[in-house]
């Protein structure tokens, strides 16, 4: 899929194998929330990323939504990919927000922000697990991230 990164058009093509899923629990309990404004960003994540890891997943619009769903609502999840420049609460707010919250799962920064940066410093200083562009390396490493906390979640052992 096509989509403009700074300006720039960008093409978005990576190959996402699918985790292995046991019969009983699809993807071992595991569920990630993508918090992103743009819809065609979010739109083409979920086709080249979530879809195929097949992985559960919610949608958050902004990072007040994303806070709400996590602090206020209780849900669970096991990952959370934060865009950084959104309305109402910044992806570097809604982390510090989740962490000051007691969230420890893992937290992902996707962002067009480049590196060194002060918008995406103080983002990468909020609490994130790791902080990648958006351009292919980047989304090939969120895949590799996500594809790594669910098969951690596959061989944990049964209480």
């Amino acid at each position: 899929g096509d989509f403009v990164i700074a300006g720039r058009p960008a093409r978005l093509s990576v190959e996402v194998a699918p985790v292995q899923q046991n019969s009983q629990n699809k993807s071992f309990g595991a569920r990630v929330l993508h918090v992103e404004d743009d819809a065609l960003l979010r739109k083409t994540f979920e086709l080249r990323v979530l879809r195929k890891l097949g992985v559960p997943f919610d949608v958050a619009v902004n990072g007040a939504e994303a806070v709400r769903f996590i602090l206020a609502e209780g849900r669970s999840y096991t990952a959370v990919v934060m865009d950084n420049q959104m309305p109402i609460l910044t992806g570097e707010m809604a982390t510090r927000a989740l962490r000051e919250g007691g969230y420890a799962g893992l937290i992902v920064g996707m962002t067009g922000d480049p590196s060194g940066c002060p918008e995406r410093s103080a983002f990468e200083a909020a609490g994130l697990t790791e902080c990648v562009d958006k351009d292919n390396p980047g989304v090939k490493r969120v895949a590799e991230l996500l594809r790594s906390a669910i098969t951690a979640l596959a061989t944990r052992p049964l209480p």
